[in-house]
């Protein structure tokens, strides 16, 4: 898909940076639905109360023994902490009835124990003074909180878990405000995936709270334990008096503790059989897979098969369009065929959201609405940033930029053809083995122009050249990276191909032809034949040695003419023209025609002009002549003709 790939593509990043959450929140909303209802009975393991005696159930019932559920309700404030305490929905029927009648029977007794002795303080608080009137009356609050905290167990545990705060009346509910803005519309669209992470964890959590309040009772039922050891000796020491008195109230307070203890820990190990049922662990994941197809994996099947339903329709429809075009080699077509594809791309995602946004709603799944809802925001707030920087990007995709294809770009030094624009461009010279595919981002700037005529290299594969200064070179290979050329004699030499392409040179292959250039030149004794007969006999020569090797038939002209009269020699310059298939043999060329000409020279007996040297010695007036040649005499050095 050209959009995606493209203007969306490379913003994809950072969407998925922006929305990194939204995405976390989507794949735990997904591993809920799949276990909603994961067992916890791995969590009862290694816990204090494990290794603490376990209470009786003939548990002391006096009446300051109910205490205990006070203090295992209350928080530091004296409030009482229903979050740790109250079940929210244990498996109703999991648990048999007779267990349950004698775990409802033990809270009864508890819950009977409270009720006495909250009907005692009262009426010792008729009694007492004021100081100790406040006592009681603190008592008496935390006495009532454990009241309404084990009515609330007794009808959780014979009701099944059923959830009674539903039933309560919102007379406190504030009237919502009539303004809204998007902070809050975001939070109650957010509210269903909250809502079912916290479902989640709701059990394990409870459960480790529960644990966490057994080893808390059991240090202060071992902590009891320990002061009741020590008072009994010391009471029993004391015999009658004051001090007796007071150690008795000592010891009954202790007892009071520790029975409170004992009885919350009995309490807490109840609540924590209550939320982890009878049920195992493979058979509550079985339930889990059997709700999760039934339920929310059957409405993905839905929104799956409607998106691949709608992008088929639409792919269908653009096939049609692609066959009905007539010419697609046109740029007009090209870009009216590619503005047609890239926003029917477009179309097909944005009718794919919503008939996935359709299914989810019709099906009535809160929670994946949700986590639509948010990705989609996600998306729509980083593309609302990024959208403007890609706007060059849409215009080259849509070949109205400008770069356009099948146009002429330079890039990184060398010339190239611009094959296809895509999310990666592809730029391929038709000189060079191989191709770019370059990242659209990085074209930014860069400006196409027709190509023309023009060459795409200096040089092609098995081409003959000639460098600047002379050397003959063939072209093995050469691709966007490296030209490798070999010498006369088979060594090789590599180049950079950018390098390579703005070296001087003269390429002997490409224009269908070639001329070696070559001089040569005979005595001054030769000066009388020098315009008529020498070039013609050298000419034959030079054509016949030509003929008669392998690359006679590349011959196309040959001329010989003279080109200067030097100082010691008549020079002649001799121009050969041959085929382009030559070009292999063009130093030999040159060795063939100096051999022939000085065949021709050596056959008729022309003398090769040497360098000459004159000296003149003049006569003074105090010398002979004898001393001398006289006036004039020259002494000549000569030299072979370079």
């Amino acid at each position: 898909m050209y959009v995606t790939e493209t203007v969306f593509g490379r913003c994809r990043r950072t969407v998925e940076r922006d929305i990194g959450t939204a995405l976390r929140v989507l794949a735990i909303g997904l591993l809920l639905s799949l276990l909603p209802a994961l067992p916890a009975a791995a969590q009862d393991k290694g816990t204090p109360a494990d290794n603490a005696a376990a209470p009786s159930d003939s548990t002391d019932t006096s009446p300051d023994s109910a205490a205990a559920t006070a203090s295992s309700t209350d928080t530091p404030s004296g409030g009482a902490d229903t979050s740790a305490t109250a079940p929210q929905t244990p498996p109703a029927g999991d648990i048999p009835v007779n267990e349950a009648i004698t775990r409802l029977e033990y809270i009864q007794n508890t819950l009977t124990t409270k009720l006495h002795q909250r009907k005692e303080i009262g009426d010792r608080i008729e009694e007492a003074n004021e100081q100790e009137k406040e006592d009681l009356r603190a008592r008496a609050r935390d006495i009532n909180a454990s009241i309404a905290q084990l009515r609330k167990t007794i009808e959780s545990i014979s009701t099944g878990g059923a959830d009674a705060s539903l039933f309560t009346s919102a007379d406190a509910e504030t009237v919502a405000e009539t303004e809204t803005n998007w902070q809050k519309d975001l939070t109650l669209i957010a509210q269903p995936v909250i809502d079912s992470l916290k479902e989640l964890t709701e059990k394990p959590r409870r459960i480790n709270a529960l644990k966490d309040k057994i080893a808390r009772y059991q240090r202060e039922f071992d902590e009891a334990e320990k002061a009741i050891a020590n008072l009994e000796p010391k009471l029993n020491a004391a015999g009658e008096g004051e001090l007796s008195l007071t150690l008795d109230r000592l010891l009954s307070t202790w007892q009071d503790r520790r029975d409170d203890a004992e009885s919350s820990i009995r309490i807490a190990e109840i609540e924590i059989a209550e939320l982890q049922g009878d049920r195992s662990f493979f058979a509550s994941i079985l339930d889990s897979i059997r709700n999760f197809i039934t339920g929310r994996g059957f409405t993905l099947l839905l929104a799956l098969l409607a998106g691949m339903g709608v992008w088929h329709g639409l792919k269908f429809l653009l096939k049609g369009y692609r066959q009905s075009l007539v010419d697609k080699s046109r740029p007009e077509s090209r870009t009216r065929y590619r503005l047609i594809e890239y926003s029917t791309h477009a179309l097909t995602g944005l009718l794919i959201l919503l008939a996935v946004f359709i299914v989810f709603h019709q099906r009535g799944d809160v929670l994946l609405l949700g986590l639509l809802i948010l990705l989609l925001f996600g998306v729509a707030l980083a593309a609302r940033t990024l959208l403007p920087r890609y706007l060059t990007e849409a215009r080259l995709l849509l070949n109205i930029g400008p770069m356009r294809e099948t146009e002429r770009v330079f890039y990184r030094n060398l010339p190239w053809r611009v094959e296809s624009i895509n999310a990666y461009t592809v730029f391929h010279n038709p000189e060079l083995h191989g191709a770019l595919k370059i990242p659209i981002a990085e074209l930014h700037g860069y400006v196409s122009r027709p190509s023309g005529d023009d060459p795409w290299f200096p040089t092609s594969r098995g081409d003959s050249i000639l460098l600047e200064d002379g050397t003959w070179l063939e072209v093995l290979s050469q691709n966007p990276d490296t030209v490798t050329v070999a010498e006369d004699g088979g060594q090789t030499r590599n180049y950079a191909s950018s390098d390579f392409y703005t070296m001087t040179m003269t390429n002997l292959s490409r224009a269908g032809q070639f001329a070696v250039r070559s001089g040569f030149g005979v005595d001054y004794d030769l000066r009388s034949i020098s315009t008529t007969e020498v070039p013609k006999a050298l000419r034959e020569a030079i054509r016949t040695a030509i003929t008669e090797s392998d690359i006679g038939d590349f011959l196309k002209a040959l001329q010989v003419e003279i080109e200067s009269a030097g100082a010691s020699s008549i020079d002649y310059w001799i121009l050969a023209t041959f085929d382009s298939r030559a070009a292999r043999s063009q130093p030999r060329i040159r060795r063939m025609i100096q051999k022939a000409c000085v065949d021709c020279c050596t056959d008729r007996g022309w003398d090769f002009p040497f360098q000459r040297l004159a000296l003149a010695h003049r006569q003074g007036p105090d010398t002979g002549s004898a001393r001398g040649r006289g006036p004039g005499a020259e002494s000549a050095t000569e030299a072979p003709d370079t």
